[in-house]
């Protein structure tokens, strides 16, 4: 076989195996750059109002553990109950829902009535502007209002419907 060897008479022309003052030169000049460039991300120095955001907007502290409030920890629930068949279950929400299965209280399962079948539909406001009248399908409808003993329904300018 070919030998591998090399001529020791020749080893001055390949290079000696030590580093050449060039290669030692551009070395320390990444080595400055590389650390001049992250020593001014250590130094950097936050604003108070900077630290104080970072603190109240962080999500975990310097143990790991979240710093983050609860989502529910600020709702205040008001008291409740729920009528018969309902039941209050508190699955992951903040306060609990009234529930029934489906087959104790059925869904709202209706269908549409010929207009005005319950008598509660009333005419537009005579100044109704004429966005209200159309065009087509799109007219508003306006149901009659509920009032307080005493108060009438008022056309106020611009609406389409008695309040």
């Amino acid at each position: 076989g070919s030998s591998r060897c090399i001529d020791r008479s020749n080893r001055a022309a390949l290079g000696s195996g030590r580093p050449s003052d060039a290669m030692k030169a551009v070395v320390a000049i990444l080595l400055v750059l590389a650390t001049s460039g992250s020593a001014s991300l250590l130094h950097r120095r936050d604003t108070p109002q900077e630290q104080r955001l970072d603190m109240e907007y962080r999500a975990e502290d310097s143990f790991g553990n979240t710093a983050l409030t609860p989502a529910c920890a600020k709702v205040e629930c008001g008291e409740y109950s729920c009528p018969s068949p309902f039941e209050l279950k508190k699955d992951a929400t903040c306060c609990g829902y009234c529930w029934a299965p489906d087959h104790l209280v059925a869904a709202d399962r209706h269908v549409v009535t010929a207009f005005n079948a319950t008598g509660n539909v009333i005419e537009q406001c005579e100044e109704a502007p004429s966005t209200c009248k159309g065009p087509g399908a799109n007219v508003v409808r306006c149901f009659k209002p509920s009032c307080r003993n005493g108060d009438v329904p008022n056309c106020s300018p611009g609406s389409c419907c008695p309040m």
